[in-house]
C-alpha cells in the first residue's frame, strides 16, 4: 500500500479553506502584513491568490508571478533603468522563493528550477546595488556548506552585526528587505543565513539535525568576525518563527552572541505546530530533516524539544521575545512557561489579538526590535532584568 504524506487525511480541509479566501490570511492570519514589509506587493499577491484553487496550485501561481516580474526586471535592465530593475529583481526573487518553498521534495525538478531562478534574480539585484550586499559560502561539516548574505551598514569602520535565522524552510533572500532595512539604517550589519534544512542548504542536502543549526550559526560567526566591517564584540542574533528556536540555540552555544531577539514565537512544545496546525508545517519540517517516516519524525521532535529546553536554560545574554496572544502555533501559556525557564535578562512584548506572523504589528515591531538590538549591544541589560509587556496595537 502506498504510504501517505504526513497528515494527508486533513488535506481536504486545507483545500476547502483556501477556497474561502482571496488571500493568505486564512492560513496564516497577518501574513499579508509581514509580506508587505518584506517587499512583496499587494497587487502581485492578489494575482497569486486569485489563481490559487488548492494547495497544489500555490507553487504554480507564485512561479507565474515570479516569471512575470523577472521579465519586467530584464526589460528594465536592458533599457538602462537600473534602479527599477533592482527592485523588480528583488520582487521576482521573493516570489521564486515562495514557489520553491512549497515543494518539500528532495530533488524535485520544479523546486530546483524555482530555487535557481530565485538565486539568479537576487544575484542580479545585488549587482545593481551599491556594493553593500554580498553572498558567501561557508564550509560547515562533512564536506558541506552553509550560506549567508551580508547586508552592510553604510560608513567606515567595524559595526555591530546581527545574525538572522529565518523560519522553517524559509530563505536568506526573504529578509531583510534591502529597500527597507531597519538594521543597516541604524548602523548595524545584518547577516541572513541559510542553515541546515533551509533553502540553499536543503537544495544541497544539508539536512537539519539535533543541534546542528547552532553549530552552523557558529561557523557563520567564525567567518564574519574576521571581516573589517564587523565589530566582534557586538554580535546579536535575531530569529523569526522557527528561527526563534534556532536563535536561542545559537545564542546558548556561542558566547560571542551578546543579545538574542525572537519574533513569531515557536518556543513551546512542538505538538501544536506538528499535530494541530495546518498539515504543511509537518510536511515541510520532515523534508528539512530528511525524515520520511512519520513515527521516526515524532521521536525526532521529542529530542528536538529536549535540546531546545536545554538551550533555553543555558542562555546567558539578554533576550527579547515579541509575539501575540492569539498565536496559533505558540499559545500564551507556552510563551509564559518558556519565559519562566529563562535565567538571563529577558523581555516579552505580547500583543493583544495578534496571530503568529504578526503582520498586524510588523510595520512597528521591526523598527522596535532593531532599536532594542542596538541598545542592548551597546548598553546591555542588568542581571535579573525581567520586563513583560502586554500591548494593544
Amino acid at each position: 500500500m502506498r504510504r501517505q504524506a504526513p497528515r494527508a487525511g486533513q488535506n481536504w480541509i486545507f483545500d476547502n479553506f483556501i477556497k474561502l479566501t482571496d488571500d493568505e490570511d486564512i492560513l496564516h492570519p497577518g501574513m499579508m502584513g509581514v509580506r508587505l514589509e518584506r517587499g512583496f506587493k499587494y497587487a502581485d499577491m492578489e494575482r497569486v491568490f486569485h489563481g490559487v484553487k488548492g494547495r497544489r496550485s500555490f507553487p504554480r501561481e507564485w512561479a507565474r508571478q515570479a516569471t512575470r516580474q523577472e521579465a519586467y526586471a530584464d526589460e528594465a535592465k536592458s533599457q538602462g533603468r537600473l534602479v527599477t530593475a533592482s527592485q523588480q529583481f528583488h520582487r521576482a526573487a521573493l516570489y521564486w522563493g515562495r514557489a520553491q518553498h512549497l515543494i518539500p521534495v528532495d530533488g524535485h525538478p520544479k523546486k530546483i528550477e524555482a530555487h535557481r531562478r530565485m538565486q539568479r534574480c537576487y544575484a542580479e539585484m545585488i549587482e545593481l546595488m551599491d556594493g553593500s550586499i554580498s553572498e558567501h559560502v561557508i564550509p560547515f561539516e562533512n564536506g558541506k556548506n552553509v550560506y549567508c548574505v551580508i547586508h552592510r551598514a553604510p560608513g567606515p569602520g567595524p559595526k555591530p552585526t546581527v545574525l538572522y535565522a529565518p523560519g522553517m524552510d524559509a530563505t536568506k533572500e526573504d529578509f531583510p528587505n534591502p529597500f527597507n532595512n531597519e538594521f543597516t539604517r541604524r548602523g548595524m550589519n545584518i547577516v541572513a543565513m541559510d542553515g541546515p534544512g533551509q533553502a540553499e542548504c536543503n537544495i544541497n542536502q544539508v539536512w537539519l539535525d539535533i543541534g546542528n543549526y547552532a553549530r552552523a550559526g557558529s561557523r557563520v560567526i567564525d567567518y564574519i568576525v574576521g571581516l573589517p566591517e564587523v565589530d566582534p564584540s557586538r554580535i546579536g542574533m535575531f530569529g523569526t518563527s522557527m528561527g526563534t528556536r534556532y536563535g536561542v540555540e545559537v545564542g546558548a552555544a556561542d558566547p560571542r552572541i551578546k543579545a538574542v531577539a525572537g519574533q513569531m514565537p515557536c518556543v513551546g512544545p512542538s505538538d501544536v505546530i506538528f499535530q494541530q496546525a495546518q498539515p504543511n508545517f509537518k510536511r515541510i519540517h520532515m523534508y528539512m530533516a530528511n525524515i520520511k517516516d512519520e513515527a521516526e519524525f515524532d521521536a525526532y521532535v521529542d529530542r528536538m524539544d529536549e535540546n531546545f529546553v536545554r538551550a533555553t536554560e543555558s542562555l546567558r545574554c539578554p533576550y527579547l521575545l515579541v509575539g501575540g496572544d492569539m498565536d496559533e502555533l505558540c499559545p500564551p501559556e507556552d510563551i509564559e512557561a518558556f519565559m519562566n525557564r529563562l535565567t538571563c535578562p529577558k523581555e516579552l512584548w505580547l500583543y493583544e489579538d495578534v496571530f503568529h506572523p504578526g503582520g498586524e504589528i510588523a510595520a512597528d515591531v521591526y523598527p522596535a526590535i532593531a532599536d532594542w538590538m542596538w541598545d542592548v549591544l551597546h548598553n546591555g541589560r542588568p542581571a535579573g532584568h525581567d520586563r513583560r509587556l502586554n500591548l494593544i496595537p
